[in-house]
Protein backbone atom coordinates (compact mmCIF):
# COMPACT_ATOMS: atom_id res chain seq x y z
CA UNK A 1 0.00 0.00 0.00
CA UNK A 2 1.29 3.45 -0.89
CA UNK A 3 0.14 6.95 -0.01
CA UNK A 4 1.53 9.04 -2.83
CA UNK A 5 3.63 12.09 -2.02
CA UNK A 6 3.26 14.73 -4.71
CA UNK A 7 3.05 18.52 -5.22
CA UNK A 8 -0.74 18.38 -4.87
CA UNK A 9 -1.00 17.10 -1.31
CA UNK A 10 -2.85 20.27 -0.31
CA UNK A 11 -5.80 19.31 -2.51
CA UNK A 12 -5.51 15.57 -3.32
CA UNK A 13 -5.01 12.44 -1.25
CA UNK A 14 -4.03 9.45 -3.38
CA UNK A 15 -3.84 5.87 -2.09
CA UNK A 16 -2.77 2.86 -4.19
CA UNK A 17 -3.01 -0.73 -2.90
CA UNK A 18 -2.91 -4.20 -4.44
CA UNK A 19 -3.25 -7.70 -3.00
CA UNK A 20 -3.14 -11.11 -4.70
CA UNK A 21 -6.13 -12.33 -2.70
CA UNK A 22 -6.56 -15.62 -0.86
CA UNK A 23 -6.68 -18.12 -3.73
CA UNK A 24 -4.37 -16.81 -6.45
CA UNK A 25 -0.69 -17.73 -6.61
CA UNK A 26 0.23 -14.55 -8.51
CA UNK A 27 -1.07 -11.02 -8.88
CA UNK A 28 -2.11 -10.21 -12.45
CA UNK A 29 -3.42 -6.73 -11.58
CA UNK A 30 -1.42 -3.59 -12.34
CA UNK A 31 -1.95 0.09 -11.59
CA UNK A 32 -0.24 3.42 -12.12
CA UNK A 33 -0.54 7.00 -10.86
CA UNK A 34 0.84 9.88 -12.97
CA UNK A 35 0.69 13.30 -11.29
CA UNK A 36 1.61 16.57 -12.98
CA UNK A 37 4.30 18.70 -11.36
CA UNK A 38 2.62 22.11 -11.71
CA UNK A 39 -0.52 24.02 -12.65
CA UNK A 40 0.50 24.25 -16.31
CA UNK A 41 0.72 20.47 -16.61
CA UNK A 42 -2.57 20.02 -14.78
CA UNK A 43 -4.37 22.50 -17.04
CA UNK A 44 -3.27 20.74 -20.24
CA UNK A 45 -2.88 17.04 -19.36
CA UNK A 46 -4.31 16.58 -15.86
CA UNK A 47 -3.59 13.78 -13.37
CA UNK A 48 -3.92 10.18 -14.63
CA UNK A 49 -4.87 7.06 -12.64
CA UNK A 50 -5.14 3.57 -14.18
CA UNK A 51 -6.14 0.11 -12.89
CA UNK A 52 -5.82 -3.00 -15.10
CA UNK A 53 -6.82 -6.62 -14.41
CA UNK A 54 -4.91 -9.10 -16.58
CA UNK A 55 -6.07 -12.49 -17.82
CA UNK A 56 -4.25 -15.38 -19.43
CA UNK A 57 -2.08 -18.39 -18.57
CA UNK A 58 1.72 -18.59 -18.23
CA UNK A 59 1.96 -15.09 -16.67
CA UNK A 60 0.30 -13.66 -19.79
CA UNK A 61 -2.27 -11.73 -17.78
CA UNK A 62 0.42 -10.17 -15.64
CA UNK A 63 2.31 -9.12 -18.78
CA UNK A 64 -0.82 -7.70 -20.42
CA UNK A 65 -1.79 -5.54 -17.45
CA UNK A 66 1.80 -4.41 -16.91
CA UNK A 67 2.10 -3.41 -20.56
CA UNK A 68 -1.17 -1.50 -20.36
CA UNK A 69 -0.14 0.65 -17.39
CA UNK A 70 3.17 1.34 -19.16
CA UNK A 71 1.84 2.20 -22.62
CA UNK A 72 -1.28 4.18 -21.66
CA UNK A 73 0.53 7.01 -19.79
CA UNK A 74 3.33 7.01 -22.37
CA UNK A 75 1.04 7.45 -25.37
CA UNK A 76 -1.32 9.78 -23.53
CA UNK A 77 1.51 12.24 -22.96
CA UNK A 78 2.73 11.84 -26.56
CA UNK A 79 -0.62 12.85 -28.11
CA UNK A 80 -0.20 16.51 -27.20
CA UNK A 81 -2.12 17.67 -30.28
CA UNK A 82 -5.30 15.93 -29.12
CA UNK A 83 -7.70 17.02 -26.41
CA UNK A 84 -7.31 14.95 -23.22
CA UNK A 85 -10.36 12.69 -23.79
CA UNK A 86 -9.25 11.91 -27.35
CA UNK A 87 -5.64 11.43 -26.27
CA UNK A 88 -6.76 9.00 -23.56
CA UNK A 89 -8.88 7.02 -26.02
CA UNK A 90 -5.99 6.84 -28.50
CA UNK A 91 -3.54 5.85 -25.76
CA UNK A 92 -5.74 2.92 -24.71
CA UNK A 93 -6.08 1.89 -28.36
CA UNK A 94 -2.29 1.98 -28.79
CA UNK A 95 -1.87 -0.15 -25.66
CA UNK A 96 -4.31 -2.64 -27.16
CA UNK A 97 -2.27 -2.80 -30.39
CA UNK A 98 0.93 -3.50 -28.46
CA UNK A 99 -0.60 -6.21 -26.27
CA UNK A 100 -2.23 -7.85 -29.29
CA UNK A 101 1.07 -7.78 -31.21
CA UNK A 102 2.88 -9.58 -28.40
CA UNK A 103 0.12 -12.16 -28.24
CA UNK A 104 0.45 -12.86 -31.95
CA UNK A 105 4.22 -13.37 -32.02
CA UNK A 106 4.46 -15.54 -28.89
CA UNK A 107 2.21 -18.65 -28.67
CA UNK A 108 2.39 -18.61 -24.84
CA UNK A 109 0.80 -15.16 -24.81
CA UNK A 110 -1.87 -15.85 -27.43
CA UNK A 111 -5.22 -14.26 -26.49
CA UNK A 112 -3.77 -12.63 -23.38
CA UNK A 113 -5.75 -9.61 -22.30
CA UNK A 114 -6.50 -7.08 -19.62
CA UNK A 115 -9.24 -4.77 -18.51
CA UNK A 116 -8.54 -1.07 -18.15
CA UNK A 117 -10.22 1.64 -16.11
CA UNK A 118 -8.59 5.05 -16.18
CA UNK A 119 -9.43 8.38 -14.58
CA UNK A 120 -8.23 11.82 -15.64
CA UNK A 121 -8.65 14.80 -13.32
CA UNK A 122 -8.59 18.05 -15.29
CA UNK A 123 -9.80 21.63 -14.81
CA UNK A 124 -12.86 20.65 -16.91
CA UNK A 125 -13.64 17.75 -14.55
CA UNK A 126 -13.17 13.99 -14.34
CA UNK A 127 -12.81 12.03 -17.60
CA UNK A 128 -12.85 8.24 -17.78
CA UNK A 129 -11.50 5.80 -20.37
CA UNK A 130 -12.71 2.26 -19.89
CA UNK A 131 -12.58 -1.29 -21.31
CA UNK A 132 -13.72 -4.40 -19.43
CA UNK A 133 -15.26 -4.87 -15.98
CA UNK A 134 -12.88 -2.97 -13.72
CA UNK A 135 -14.72 0.00 -12.27
CA UNK A 136 -14.56 3.68 -11.37
CA UNK A 137 -16.78 4.95 -8.54
CA UNK A 138 -17.44 8.45 -7.27
CA UNK A 139 -18.60 9.13 -3.73
CA UNK A 140 -20.20 12.53 -3.24
CA UNK A 141 -21.69 13.22 0.18
CA UNK A 142 -24.07 10.31 0.94
CA UNK A 143 -24.21 8.83 -2.58
CA UNK A 144 -21.85 6.45 -4.36
CA UNK A 145 -22.13 6.18 -8.15
CA UNK A 146 -20.58 3.78 -10.62
CA UNK A 147 -19.29 5.90 -13.49
CA UNK A 148 -18.36 2.97 -15.75
CA UNK A 149 -20.42 0.38 -17.61
CA UNK A 150 -19.27 -3.21 -17.03
CA UNK A 151 -18.35 -4.84 -20.35
CA UNK A 152 -19.62 -8.17 -19.07
CA UNK A 153 -22.21 -10.57 -20.40
CA UNK A 154 -24.43 -9.91 -17.38
CA UNK A 155 -24.50 -6.15 -17.94
CA UNK A 156 -24.87 -6.46 -21.71
CA UNK A 157 -27.86 -8.81 -21.31
CA UNK A 158 -29.51 -6.51 -18.78
CA UNK A 159 -28.97 -3.51 -21.05
CA UNK A 160 -30.85 -5.38 -23.79
CA UNK A 161 -33.71 -6.20 -21.43
CA UNK A 162 -32.89 -9.91 -21.02
CA UNK A 163 -32.73 -12.03 -17.88
CA UNK A 164 -29.22 -12.48 -16.51
CA UNK A 165 -29.73 -14.50 -13.32
CA UNK A 166 -28.10 -17.68 -14.64
CA UNK A 167 -25.18 -16.00 -16.41
CA UNK A 168 -21.72 -16.16 -14.75
CA UNK A 169 -20.72 -12.70 -13.57
CA UNK A 170 -17.07 -13.02 -14.65
CA UNK A 171 -17.66 -13.39 -18.42
CA UNK A 172 -16.40 -10.17 -20.00
CA UNK A 173 -17.27 -9.01 -23.51
CA UNK A 174 -14.44 -6.57 -24.13
CA UNK A 175 -10.76 -6.33 -23.14
CA UNK A 176 -7.39 -5.09 -24.37
CA UNK A 177 -5.29 -7.59 -26.30
CA UNK A 178 -7.30 -10.43 -27.83
CA UNK A 179 -8.32 -8.43 -30.92
CA UNK A 180 -6.37 -5.97 -33.10
CA UNK A 181 -8.94 -3.23 -32.43
CA UNK A 182 -11.00 -2.39 -29.38
CA UNK A 183 -13.88 -0.04 -28.61
CA UNK A 184 -12.99 2.31 -25.76
CA UNK A 185 -15.79 3.87 -23.72
CA UNK A 186 -15.18 7.43 -22.53
CA UNK A 187 -17.26 9.16 -19.86
CA UNK A 188 -17.42 12.73 -18.64
CA UNK A 189 -16.30 15.29 -17.96
CA UNK A 190 -17.92 15.08 -14.52
CA UNK A 191 -17.46 18.35 -12.58
CA UNK A 192 -15.24 17.85 -9.52
CA UNK A 193 -16.32 19.23 -6.14
CA UNK A 194 -14.56 19.59 -2.82
CA UNK A 195 -14.98 16.33 -0.88
CA UNK A 196 -15.45 14.11 -3.94
CA UNK A 197 -13.79 10.71 -3.60
CA UNK A 198 -13.02 8.53 -6.62
CA UNK A 199 -12.22 4.83 -6.40
CA UNK A 200 -10.81 2.67 -9.20
CA UNK A 201 -10.79 -1.08 -8.62
CA UNK A 202 -10.42 -4.49 -10.20
CA UNK A 203 -13.33 -6.91 -9.83
CA UNK A 204 -11.58 -8.69 -6.98
CA UNK A 205 -13.09 -5.95 -4.81
CA UNK A 206 -16.61 -5.46 -6.14
CA UNK A 207 -17.06 -9.20 -6.63
CA UNK A 208 -17.08 -9.64 -2.83
CA UNK A 209 -18.00 -6.20 -1.48
CA UNK A 210 -21.16 -4.48 -2.66
CA UNK A 211 -21.45 -0.86 -3.79
CA UNK A 212 -23.08 0.37 -0.58
CA UNK A 213 -20.24 -1.06 1.52
CA UNK A 214 -17.62 0.43 -0.80
CA UNK A 215 -19.36 3.79 -0.56
CA UNK A 216 -19.68 3.57 3.22
CA UNK A 217 -15.94 2.98 3.57
CA UNK A 218 -15.22 5.93 1.26
CA UNK A 219 -17.64 8.15 3.19
CA UNK A 220 -16.67 7.32 6.78
CA UNK A 221 -13.00 6.27 6.81
CA UNK A 222 -9.82 8.15 5.86
CA UNK A 223 -8.62 6.96 2.41
CA UNK A 224 -5.67 4.98 3.82
CA UNK A 225 -7.89 3.10 6.27
CA UNK A 226 -10.69 2.70 3.72
CA UNK A 227 -8.43 1.05 1.13
CA UNK A 228 -6.99 -1.45 3.61
CA UNK A 229 -10.40 -2.22 5.09
CA UNK A 230 -11.92 -2.93 1.66
CA UNK A 231 -9.07 -5.28 0.73
CA UNK A 232 -9.39 -7.05 4.09
CA UNK A 233 -13.16 -7.37 3.75
CA UNK A 234 -12.88 -8.87 0.25
CA UNK A 235 -10.30 -11.37 1.52
CA UNK A 236 -12.43 -12.31 4.52
CA UNK A 237 -15.23 -13.17 2.13
CA UNK A 238 -13.05 -15.59 0.24
CA UNK A 239 -10.65 -13.37 -1.69
CA UNK A 240 -10.98 -15.45 -4.88
CA UNK A 241 -9.28 -12.88 -7.10
CA UNK A 242 -6.56 -10.24 -7.08
CA UNK A 243 -7.67 -6.94 -5.55
CA UNK A 244 -6.37 -3.53 -6.64
CA UNK A 245 -7.67 -0.15 -5.50
CA UNK A 246 -6.76 3.48 -6.15
CA UNK A 247 -8.56 6.05 -3.99
CA UNK A 248 -8.40 9.73 -4.96
CA UNK A 249 -9.95 12.20 -2.51
CA UNK A 250 -10.38 15.90 -3.29
CA UNK A 251 -9.44 17.92 -0.20
CA UNK A 252 -8.64 21.33 -1.72
CA UNK A 253 -10.23 23.84 -4.10
CA UNK A 254 -7.29 23.90 -6.51
CA UNK A 255 -8.46 20.68 -8.14
CA UNK A 256 -12.18 21.58 -8.26
CA UNK A 257 -14.05 22.47 -11.43
CA UNK A 258 -14.99 26.13 -11.79
CA UNK A 259 -17.90 25.76 -14.18
CA UNK A 260 -18.20 29.54 -14.60
CA UNK A 261 -14.69 30.16 -15.89
CA UNK A 262 -13.19 26.90 -17.15
CA UNK A 263 -12.93 26.62 -20.93
CA UNK A 264 -14.38 23.52 -22.62
CA UNK A 265 -12.08 21.12 -24.39
CA UNK A 266 -11.07 22.90 -27.57
CA UNK A 267 -11.56 21.40 -31.00
CA UNK A 268 -8.07 20.54 -32.11
CA UNK A 269 -6.34 19.34 -35.24
CA UNK A 270 -4.41 16.11 -35.49
CA UNK A 271 -1.94 15.68 -38.32
CA UNK A 272 -2.04 12.28 -39.93
CA UNK A 273 1.62 12.32 -41.01
CA UNK A 274 4.52 14.36 -39.84
CA UNK A 275 7.09 16.03 -42.08
CA UNK A 276 9.29 13.50 -43.85
CA UNK A 277 11.54 16.00 -45.64
CA UNK A 278 15.12 14.78 -45.56
CA UNK A 279 17.36 17.21 -43.61
CA UNK A 280 19.82 17.21 -46.54
CA UNK A 281 17.50 19.64 -48.37
CA UNK A 282 17.75 22.19 -45.59
CA UNK A 283 21.50 21.66 -45.06
CA UNK A 284 22.16 22.12 -48.80
CA UNK A 285 20.00 25.24 -48.97
CA UNK A 286 21.72 26.79 -45.96
CA UNK A 287 25.24 25.89 -47.19
CA UNK A 288 24.72 27.35 -50.65
CA UNK A 289 23.11 30.49 -49.26
CA UNK A 290 26.01 31.15 -46.90
CA UNK A 291 28.59 30.33 -49.59
CA UNK A 292 26.82 32.64 -52.02
CA UNK A 293 26.88 35.52 -49.60
CA UNK A 294 30.60 35.01 -49.00
CA UNK A 295 31.49 34.59 -52.71
CA UNK A 296 29.46 37.64 -53.69
CA UNK A 297 32.09 39.73 -51.94
CA UNK A 298 34.69 38.66 -54.60
CA UNK A 299 32.58 37.53 -57.58
CA UNK A 300 29.02 38.75 -57.76
CA UNK A 301 27.91 36.34 -60.51
CA UNK A 302 29.22 33.20 -58.77
CA UNK A 303 27.81 34.39 -55.46
CA UNK A 304 24.35 35.00 -56.88
CA UNK A 305 24.46 31.58 -58.56
CA UNK A 306 25.19 29.89 -55.24
CA UNK A 307 22.35 31.77 -53.56
CA UNK A 308 20.06 30.67 -56.40
CA UNK A 309 21.01 27.02 -55.95
CA UNK A 310 20.33 27.34 -52.21
CA UNK A 311 16.93 28.88 -52.90
CA UNK A 312 16.04 26.03 -55.29
CA UNK A 313 17.07 23.41 -52.68
CA UNK A 314 14.95 25.17 -50.06
CA UNK A 315 11.97 25.32 -52.43
CA UNK A 316 12.25 21.59 -53.17
CA UNK A 317 12.35 20.89 -49.42
CA UNK A 318 9.25 23.02 -48.87
CA UNK A 319 7.36 21.20 -51.64
CA UNK A 320 8.33 17.82 -50.17
CA UNK A 321 7.15 19.00 -46.78
CA UNK A 322 3.76 20.05 -48.13
CA UNK A 323 3.36 16.76 -49.98
CA UNK A 324 4.07 14.70 -46.86
CA UNK A 325 1.52 16.58 -44.77
CA UNK A 326 -2.02 16.08 -46.05
CA UNK A 327 -4.79 18.28 -44.66
CA UNK A 328 -5.22 17.84 -40.94
CA UNK A 329 -8.01 15.65 -39.70
CA UNK A 330 -10.33 17.60 -37.38
CA UNK A 331 -11.06 16.02 -34.04
CA UNK A 332 -13.50 17.48 -31.56
CA UNK A 333 -14.92 16.66 -28.16
CA UNK A 334 -18.23 18.45 -28.26
CA UNK A 335 -20.63 17.76 -25.39
CA UNK A 336 -20.53 15.12 -22.64
CA UNK A 337 -19.16 11.65 -23.29
CA UNK A 338 -20.93 8.41 -22.37
CA UNK A 339 -24.08 7.89 -20.34
CA UNK A 340 -22.74 7.51 -16.81
CA UNK A 341 -23.35 7.30 -13.92
CA UNK A 342 -24.81 3.80 -14.37
CA UNK A 343 -25.69 2.97 -10.75
CA UNK A 344 -26.42 5.07 -7.69
CA UNK A 345 -26.56 3.93 -4.05
CA UNK A 346 -26.89 5.55 -0.66
CA UNK A 347 -23.57 4.95 1.07
CA UNK A 348 -24.15 6.13 4.62
CA UNK A 349 -24.00 3.17 7.03
CA UNK A 350 -27.46 1.80 7.74
CA UNK A 351 -29.02 -1.28 9.29
CA UNK A 352 -28.59 -3.54 6.26
CA UNK A 353 -24.92 -2.61 5.78
CA UNK A 354 -24.18 -3.19 9.46
CA UNK A 355 -26.01 -6.53 9.59
CA UNK A 356 -23.89 -7.82 6.74
CA UNK A 357 -20.68 -6.48 8.28
CA UNK A 358 -21.51 -7.98 11.69
CA UNK A 359 -22.10 -11.36 10.06
CA UNK A 360 -18.66 -11.22 8.47
CA UNK A 361 -17.01 -10.12 11.74
CA UNK A 362 -18.61 -12.95 13.71
CA UNK A 363 -17.49 -15.50 11.13
CA UNK A 364 -13.85 -14.56 11.66
CA UNK A 365 -13.60 -16.68 14.82
CA UNK A 366 -14.91 -19.67 12.87
CA UNK A 367 -12.26 -19.12 10.19
CA UNK A 368 -9.52 -19.03 12.82
CA UNK A 369 -10.47 -22.47 14.18
CA UNK A 370 -9.05 -24.08 11.05
CA UNK A 371 -5.55 -22.81 11.97
CA UNK A 372 -3.19 -24.03 14.69
CA UNK A 373 -1.60 -20.58 15.09
CA UNK A 374 -2.11 -18.39 18.14
CA UNK A 375 -3.62 -14.96 17.58
CA UNK A 376 -4.21 -12.04 19.94
CA UNK A 377 -7.99 -11.82 19.87
CA UNK A 378 -8.43 -9.28 22.67
CA UNK A 379 -8.50 -6.03 20.63
CA UNK A 380 -10.70 -7.60 17.96
CA UNK A 381 -13.22 -8.85 20.52
CA UNK A 382 -13.34 -5.39 22.11
CA UNK A 383 -14.10 -3.79 18.75
CA UNK A 384 -16.76 -6.42 18.03
CA UNK A 385 -18.51 -5.86 21.37
CA UNK A 386 -18.34 -2.08 21.03
CA UNK A 387 -19.55 -2.18 17.42
CA UNK A 388 -22.45 -4.44 18.37
CA UNK A 389 -23.50 -2.04 21.13
CA UNK A 390 -23.46 0.89 18.72
CA UNK A 391 -25.55 -1.14 16.29
CA UNK A 392 -28.15 -1.99 18.95
CA UNK A 393 -28.35 1.73 19.78
CA UNK A 394 -28.85 2.45 16.05
CA UNK A 395 -25.62 4.47 15.98
CA UNK A 396 -24.66 3.08 12.61
CA UNK A 397 -21.78 5.43 11.77
CA UNK A 398 -19.62 4.66 14.84
CA UNK A 399 -20.68 1.01 14.57
CA UNK A 400 -19.29 0.81 11.03
CA UNK A 401 -16.05 2.62 11.94
CA UNK A 402 -15.48 0.43 15.01
CA UNK A 403 -16.08 -2.84 13.18
CA UNK A 404 -13.82 -1.71 10.34
CA UNK A 405 -11.00 -1.10 12.83
CA UNK A 406 -11.53 -4.54 14.33
CA UNK A 407 -11.45 -6.26 10.94
CA UNK A 408 -8.28 -4.42 9.91
CA UNK A 409 -6.64 -5.30 13.23
CA UNK A 410 -7.31 -9.03 13.04
CA UNK A 411 -6.37 -9.27 9.36
CA UNK A 412 -3.06 -7.60 10.17
CA UNK A 413 -2.65 -10.14 12.98
CA UNK A 414 -3.29 -12.98 10.50
CA UNK A 415 -0.70 -11.54 8.09
CA UNK A 416 1.93 -11.20 10.82
CA UNK A 417 1.76 -14.95 11.53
Amino acid sequence: MAEHQHPWTDCLTVIEITDKGMRRATNQDSSVVVMQDDDAGFSTRGHLFVVCDGMGAHAAGELASSDAVTHIPHHYLIFQDLTPPLALRRAIEEANHEIHRKGQVNPEFHNMGTTCSSLLLLPQGAVIGHVGDSRVYRRREGIVEQLTFDHSLVWEMRAQGHESDNIPSNVITRSLGPNPDVQVDCEGPFPVQLGDTFLLCSDGLNGEVDDAEIGAAMATLPPLEASQFLVDLANLRGGPDNITIIIVQVIGDRICTDTQTVAPFEAQQRKIKRTNTHPAYWITATAFALAGLFLSLTNLIIGLSAVGIGAIAGLVGLIKSKQSNPPAEPTTTEGPLGKGPYTKESCMPDKSILEKLLTTAKQIHEISQTSDKEYRWGPFDEHLVEGTEYFQQKKYLPAFQTLAKGICYIMDEFRSK
